[in-house]
């Protein structure tokens, strides 16, 4: 299990999609300068200068980190747990191989209340590391393939297999048409202008050797 990190970013986002919260060209009321106040804690960006103001897709393609403190927090955490355990990654996905490790991923607010006491409360900063893969989220590999091709294909997660299946069970993401179509606009994105461009030429540059 790792902590999913910025692949998360995508779920994060489709919560916020299917819940009407943002759309593709949502801009933060507070642009990135590098870092979010949040209490009495800066929860910093991995660009230090900052984005500045960015859309929905421009975040997933420079990957801002601080636009994404903000999706968590309007999302608050109880939302963040509810729909991403109805996505998948509070469970194992059922792969026809032994000893498949099940995720962390807390599926309500009491996981926190018994691990931190009875004077936790939900409005604290954790949701802002769960908006940006961190904090009480790991995953595994399997888990974020699962998710991925959903996104990639109909939309529908099924339990993956190298055999055969061992399991029959459907879980829509619950995105439109034009939300998944928006998500895979973004991804390309990452690739052709975002943070994944250095992968894009080196694997083009080998592609012409």
């Amino acid at each position: 299990r790792y902590p999913p990190a910025s692949t998360f970013k995508l779920a994060t986002a489709a919560i916020a999609l299917r819940r009407r919260l943002i759309d593709f060209d949502t801009r933060m009321p507070v642009p990135c300068r590098g870092g979010m106040q949040f209490g009495n804690r800066v929860f910093h960006c991995w660009k230090r200068e900052g984005h500045g103001s960015l859309t929905l897709t421009q975040a997933i393609a420079a990957s801002c980190d601080v636009y994404f403190y903000h999706v968590g927090q309007r999302l608050g955490l109880e939302r963040l747990l509810e729909d991403g355990t109805s996505m998948g990654f509070h469970d194992r996905t059922d792969i026809d191989l032994p000893s498949e490790q099940s995720p962390l991923y807390p599926n309500s607010l009491g996981y926190f209340t018994k691990r931190y006491g009875k004077n936790w409360s939900a409005s604290t900063a954790t949701a802002l590391n769960f908006s940006i893969g961190q904090g009480e989220n790991d995953q595994t590999l399997i888990n974020m393939v699962q998710f991925y091709a959903a996104l990639a294909g109909t939309g529908i997660e099924s339990a993956p297999y190298l055999v055969r299946p061992t399991s029959d069970v459907q879980r829509p993401l619950g995105l439109t048409d034009a939300q998944m179509a928006g998500l895979r606009n973004a991804l390309t994105a990452v690739a052709e202008a975002g943070t994944a461009t250095g992968i894009l030429r080196a694997t083009v540059g080998q592609g012409a050797e």
